[in-house]
């Protein structure tokens, strides 16, 4: 079983650009159900193996995935942010990919913000740079 990670600041800590309101049903309200579903299709899963009754595995693989990425991005999104102190300044070696990638930091941010809006049941993107793909 997993469980909820504390929060690195306040819940009011990020305003003004996100609002304690709004971190506060991202933390305290869809990141605790999704750790709570997570957990319970966990149990539904020990239940199975235990009774040898596997008719219902996809459903609950699929949940698993689902309920899992949630906790996952949740934990990032909650571990990246950082209050406000100074200006955030993307490192050179980020800015240089994006500029490959995408020929401007403007034409990142749109493309990230649209595939945020539009990636299934969360709103929440992910950037990362790897050497494997």
């Amino acid at each position: 079983m997993i469980k909820k990670i504390e929060l690195p600041y306040r819940l009011n800590d990020l305003e003004p650009y996100y609002s304690q309101e709004t971190l506060n049903i991202h933390y305290n309200i869809l990141y605790k159900g999704y750790v709570d579903n997570f957990n319970n299709v966990q149990e539904e899963l020990i239940k199975a193996r235990t009774e040898n009754n596997f008719e219902n595995i996809k459903c609950l693989e699929k949940n698993l995935s689902f309920q899992g990425s949630g906790v996952i991005l949740h934990e990032l999104f909650f571990t990246n942010m950082t209050p406000v102190i100074s200006q955030n300044i993307l490192s050179q070696g980020l800015f240089n990919q994006i500029i490959k990638d995408f020929g401007s930091l403007d034409s990142f941010k749109k493309q990230f913000d649209e595939a945020s809006k539009n990636v299934e049941a969360s709103r929440l993107g992910i950037t990362c740079m790897g050497t494997k793909i």
